[in-house]
């Protein structure tokens, strides 16, 4: 399963297009379109990214 929230989380990121209203994407902006597009049934949240994909821990 954590591959599967992994790999989630990967292809929002990579599918992410700045907009006037977010040029750029943040961790909660990450973590909100997880929330629209599945349940966070494990409760992740930006601590969890940071400790399991290192290419995203620097989202501010």
């Amino acid at each position: 399963m954590e591959m599967e929230i992994v790999q989630r989380l990967k292809d929002i990121a990579g599918d992410f297009e700045p907009s006037a209203e977010e040029p750029e994407l943040t961790m909660f902006g990450l973590i909100s379109r997880y929330n629209k597009k599945y349940k966070n049934t494990e409760l992740i949240g930006g601590e969890w990214v940071r400790e399991n994909i290192p290419e995203l821990a620097d989202l501010p």
